[in-house]
């Protein structure tokens, strides 16, 4: 993608390529209207890891241990 962060993407609409080329820490959503997360990256087998706002409310380090899951790290 571009250098720089864009408004909210769908990551339902982007292709696995497009999605590998995300930067973490950009916004997206999971369709239309959908839910709201930051893009953390892709795993060694190439799933997405996404830290849905939704799932962060209340537990702190949520996105620190998906950033390293995302990384191969954990």
């Amino acid at each position: 993608m571009a250098s720089r962060y864009l408004p909210a993407l769908d990551v339902w609409a982007l292709d696995p390529a497009a999605r590998a080329a995300l930067h973490p820490g950009q916004w997206v959503t999971a369709g239309p209207g959908g839910a709201k997360g930051r893009y953390l990256g892709q795993t060694r087998g190439g799933s997405d890891v996404v830290a849905w706002v939704d799932n962060a409310r209340g537990r702190p380090g949520y996105g620190v241990s998906l950033r390293a899951y995302a990384k191969g790290a954990a």
